[in-house]
């Protein structure tokens, strides 16, 4: 047992296994760590081939990663789009079609019932539709779940992660929780969410630091996070809460646009594709919840700096 003052958990989150027949199979990959990135880089190359589940951000860019290696790259999505669940069908088309243009195929609308192998080793990959896709490797990206296990044998407040206020204090207040494993307050939202991202880890760091050393706590930053695929810089702030319309400036043939998620005239989100003015102005207009004028939003010949009502 060590004693302590103050203790900080910093759990982080873990990959959500697909508990299926063959998952323990070799050859059968998740990303969460450097370890995790090596043995898929070991794994690829020309001649190999890639069987990516989840058409997420994360299955995303291991496809893009996979297809710089030289591999041939298969990603399988049971929504009927990718990125479903996080972007528009704008956004979900214009990544689709990248990654299409760059050789990578899609199986979408359809499940994985198993894992098929030899030796040990993952061969093929089995859909619900019947198909039976040859691999050499598999990645396994369909999401993250909070390590709140020790939380929660310790008694704290647990709800989708760690609860935690805006100083990241945790229902006991000599325990402090920071980054994945924390289920945190958004104020400009208001309401509670879990995020996954560096820059939510390092703004909690510097709150809990705060307010151990008892200085003011920082004020909250407007959250947001990027995607590196291939020559594409995909810059996000905020989140597309109880969004009523939806806008885009610039034109995604041009692989330089931003689609702006709009609520009662006030930006929500922002996804800035190649297109980094957009980008901190739409952070900025999320942060001080100014209105837009639609009009001089998506007229590229307008500054980002006139946009605002």
């Amino acid at each position: 047992m060590i004693p302590y003052d103050v203790l900080i958990l910093a759990t982080g989150a873990r990959a959500l296994p697909l508990p299926i027949a063959g998952s323990n199979l070799a050859g059968v990959l998740s990303l969460r760590t450097a370890a995790d990135a090596e043995a898929l880089k070991a794994a690829l190359g020309p001649g190999k081939t890639l069987a990516v589940i989840g058409g997420g951000y994360i299955g995303l860019e291991v496809a893009a990663s996979g297809r710089a290696l030289g591999a041939e790259v298969v990603i399988i999505e049971r929504e009927t789009r990718v990125l479903a669940r996080v972007a528009c069908p704008a956004l979900s088309e214009f990544f689709s079609d990248y990654h299409e243009a760059k050789g990578v195929r899609f199986e979408l609308g359809c499940g994985v019932t198993a894992f098929q192998g030899e030796h040990g080793h993952v061969t093929d990959v089995v859909l619900s539709n019947g198909q039976v896709l040859a691999c050499d490797a598999v990645v396994v990206g369909i999401g993250a779940a909070p390590n709140d296990e020790l939380a929660v044998e310790a008694g704290l407040n647990c709800t989708r992660g760690i609860v935690v206020d805006l100083a990241a204090r945790t229902s006991d207040p000599n325990i402090y929780a920071i980054g994945d494993v924390t289920h945190r307050p958004l104020p400009i939202y208001d309401r509670m969410f879990r995020l996954e991202s560096v820059p939510n880890a390092l703004e909690q760091a510097k709150q809990a630091a705060a307010d151990i050393i008892g200085r003011p706590t920082p004020q909250m930053e407007v959250p947001w996070q990027w995607s590196d695929q291939y020559d594409l810089k995909l810059q996000i702030a905020g989140y597309p809460f109880d969004v009523d319309e939806i806008l885009i400036r610039g034109d995604p043939k041009t692989a330089k646009f931003a689609v702006f998620h709009l609520h009662g005239g006030q930006v929500q989100a922002v996804e800035a594709i190649n297109a980094p003015a957009e980008f901190m102005m739409g952070k900025t207009l999320i942060g001080n919840r100014r209105a837009v004028d639609k009009a001089k939003l998506v007229d590229l010949s307008v500054s980002m700096k006139e946009v605002a009502i």
